[in-house]
């Protein structure tokens, strides 16, 4: 049975990302916010996910809210988190304005075309101080052509058996990961994860089309330059005056 998707990898996702430094993510994302030279900064973390970024960050931040379009992942966790939104990044519904908005883990990649990607960079316009940043990190193409053997794998967690089936269609720029997971209860689910992987290239054109500009792109985790051979890049976005 096809489900919704995190629907029931939520159940498995803290073992499917065990490897995963989350205070390495943490510490560059906290570099990035004082590119704003600002104390007391408001800050609003999309797709947040199973909140592991936050666990980090809450202590260094007072005004911080998470969203996420899954709830199932925001239930997941509990950081002692009054805003925690379950909402869709391409129609965000605060009124507040942030000083900081910043996504992980290329969670944007999931916007499967230019026009979804192009609406969720407004959305976050429309609720982004004047002088704030936008951060957010993208798969690309290189990514996906070093690391798909090993995202072909299965296991088990607490019970729970599951296959993850990953391809990449280059020609379509489609990266997909499908999990058949098999419940305790012996009933199987199948969730298929879909991700456009767009040219580094058709970030700036995509860019140019809204009120942002690009401060900086970054090789992930470092301030140097990205390019095309990446396998992630990490944008700065400010806002046009």
């Amino acid at each position: 049975m096809l489900v919704k998707n995190y629907s029931n990898v939520a159940r498995i996702y803290s073992h499917l990302m065990r490897s995963i430094d989350y205070k390495m993510w943490a510490t560059y994302i906290l570099k990035l916010s004082r590119i704003i030279k600002k104390k007391n900064i408001s800050v609003l973390e999309l797709a947040c996910g199973s909140g592991e970024v936050a666990g980090y960050l809450r202590k260094k931040f007072i005004d911080y809210t998470l969203c996420d379009l899954s709830l199932q992942m925001l239930l997941s966790f509990d950081h002692q988190f009054a805003n925690k939104i379950n909402c869709d990044i391409t129609a965000l519904p605060f009124k507040q304005k942030f000083d900081f908005v910043f996504s992980t883990f290329d969670s944007v990649n999931y916007l499967l075309t230019k026009a979804a990607f192009i609406k969720m960079l407004n959305s976050v316009e429309s609720c982004l101080e004047q002088n704030g940043i936008f951060t957010f990190d993208v798969s690309l193409v290189e990514n996906s052509l070093r690391n798909l053997k090993h995202l072909n794998r299965k296991g088990e967690f607490r019970g729970i058996k599951y296959q993850q089936i990953s391809s990449f269609n280059r020609v379509k720029q489609i990266h997909q990961n499908k999990f058949v997971i098999t419940c305790e209860d012996g009933s199987a689910v199948t969730e298929n994860h879909r991700q456009r992987v767009f040219s580094f290239e058709d970030y700036f054109d995509m860019i140019s089309k809204t009120k942002f500009y690009v401060y900086g792109c970054y090789e992930a985790f470092s301030f140097s330059n990205a390019s095309p051979k990446c396998e992630r890049a990490q944008f700065v976005l400010k806002k046009r005056n």
